[in-house]
């Protein structure tokens, strides 16, 4: 086994945090082609780098064995997408920060999972346990890649999705309705980590504690 330094490790998990980043439709974030070129690169690497997460199952969809899927779209796609989303859901707020975050994001990425027994009316434990493992595994990777985006230097949030998950979302840009949307990562560069922009950070940071670990003896 490859020895590697703990500490890197340590630093990358918890240098890694929550912080949303806001734009607005009327001044979209924009990107350089110079920064676009030195980015573009380093997310598909984390995406790569990133599905080395363990799975247990072979999901056997399309010839692919992993239970999770992602799909990438630069500023540009991610801005087109937040207008359609107000085209979409007229009773959608223009406040809201799902959308924010997508004028103001480098790249955002929805990975989805791909539940085998769905359409199962009463699985069997087994088969929940299956997509259980399915859920697990693909959860691992989205932390694999925030893990990956962090070390690069980018910010990053790890957003459930909100109407990104939506049927008619999924049909309107090519994703496939037997995936639910597990999580919508927004990738910040960090050519915009120091403008002054609005940043929103997570709730739970500082109420992270030890005492959810236990020592068993038998």
């Amino acid at each position: 086994m490859i020895s590697m330094d703990p500490n890197a490790v340590a630093i990358a998990i918890k240098e890694r945090k929550t912080l949303k980043v806001l734009g607005d439709a009327e001044n979209p974030v924009h990107f350089t082609d110079a920064v676009e070129q030195r980015n573009r690169p380093l997310v598909l690497e984390s995406l790569q780098v990133a599905g080395w997460a363990p799975f247990h199952f072979d999901r056997g969809e399309d010839d692919l064995a992993e239970p999770w899927r992602a799909y990438v779209l630069w500023h540009q796609e991610s801005q087109k997408l937040a207008n359609n989303l107000f085209k979409w859901f007229p009773e959608l707020d223009p406040a809201n920060k799902l959308t924010r975050m997508m004028y103001a994001c480098g790249a955002l990425v929805l990975v989805t999972w791909l539940p085998q027994f769905a359409q199962v009316t009463e699985p069997k434990p087994d088969q929940v346990m299956i997509d259980e493992e399915h859920l697990a595994a693909s959860s691992a990777m989205v932390q694999n890649l925030l893990l990956m985006l962090t070390a690069h230097g980018m910010g990053s949030y790890w957003s459930s999705g909100g109407k990104l998950g939506a049927d008619h979302v999924f049909e309107q840009i090519g994703i496939s309705q037997k995936e639910k949307l597990l999580a919508a990562v927004f990738v910040e560069y960090p050519e915009t980590l120091e403008e002054s922009k609005p940043r929103v950070p997570g709730k739970h940071r500082d109420s992270r504690s030890t005492e959810w670990i236990k020592e068993l003896s038998v």
